[in-house]
């Protein structure tokens, strides 16, 4: 598996993780609703528009109706997995979370802008961030139970992808991005003139994003698959501040130029190692999903409101 496709999967993880943690609070809502029920405060108005009021009893009903399946099935998920992980005797070090952290903000610039893009985006405080790595990595640790990779397989990855031994380099990009390569050109020159970068990202530039920040895009790996490689090697390379192009971009040609180049401090050999031998064991394990079925049904869930879930 490559790091491209190894920052994939743990981004399908993360966006799981925050649909998971979004089952246990809406959960735990519906419950706090069902504890109250009969009082004042169930008729409560939370909300208006057009002269019609919506009351918590309501909201509550609609979190339940819409989101109860999935609500209740996190929660028998993480009782079983945490159950069976106390009797494999499995923990996860607060070290192995930092770890997993620092590894997943990697290419945010700082674990301070991963943890801003995770509440912008998808709403999850850095205490939910890390309870939802804490969860994943002891599933992946009750999944992998009993399957044992040598030290000769850990080699033979490591030779496949010898990119894991080396620091990947964080760039933080500018672009101006025009349509044609003469009009590139005609921005290098007047970049060479001493025109301002960040203001001719914001006359000419057609990527409407970077344009409104003066042409700033932020942080990208210099191995990054959604960029031209040349592109990006060329950057890696740069001095702050020094600007090269024309390069050849979906929808036009782009002058770039380099803010800031981190080379971030690289895992020990032996963390590396253990990496490798978990991405090997994940590949023979069943897949995560069935763990949880599996393990839901070994401690004999039940679901009385809905029998369907439980198959």
């Amino acid at each position: 598996m490559t790091r491209q496709e190894r920052a994939l999967r743990k981004s399908v993880l993360v966006l799981a993780g925050f649909v998971l943690l979004l089952s246990v609070l809406l959960i735990w809502e519906w419950r706090r609703g069902k504890e109250t029920a009969g009082n004042d405060e169930d008729g409560k108005r939370i909300a208006k528009v057009a002269g019609q009021s919506v009351s918590l009893r309501q909201w509550r009903d609609e979190l339940q109706k819409r989101y109860g399946d999935e609500v209740l099935l996190a929660m028998l998920n993480r009782i079983a997995v945490e159950t069976e992980a106390k009797k494999l005797g499995i923990s996860v070090p607060e070290q192995e979370i930092d770890r997993e952290l620092q590894t997943a903000a990697s290419g945010y610039g700082s674990e301070e802008q991963y943890y801003l893009q995770m509440e912008t985006e998808l709403g999850m405080t850095k205490e939910e961030v890390r309870e939802e790595t804490r969860y994943r990595l002891m599933l992946q640790a009750v999944a992998t139970t009993g399957i044992v990779i040598g030290e000769k397989e850990i080699d033979a990855y490591l030779q496949q992808d010898p990119s894991l031994l080396r620091p990947v380099k964080e760039i933080e990009l500018s672009i101006i991005k025009v349509i044609s390569e003469r009009e590139a050109e005609k921005v290098l020159d007047r970049l060479e003139d001493g025109e301002d970068f960040t203001d001719l990202a914001e006359q000419l530039s057609i990527d409407e994003d970077s344009r409104v920040r003066g042409g700033r895009v932020g942080t990208v790996e210099e191995d990054n698959p959604y960029w031209p490689q040349d592109l990006l090697e060329a950057a890696a390379e740069l001095d702050p501040g020094a600007v090269a192009g024309p390069f050849q971009v979906d929808g036009g040609y782009a002058v770039i130029r380099t803010d800031k180049v981190t080379v971030p401090k690289m895992p020990s050999e032996r963390e590396i190692r253990e990496q490798v031998r978990m991405e090997l064991a994940l590949e023979q394990a069943p897949p995560l999903q069935k763990v949880e079925n599996d393990l839901r049904a070994k401690y004999d869930a039940a679901i009385d409101i809905d029998k369907g879930l439980q198959d």
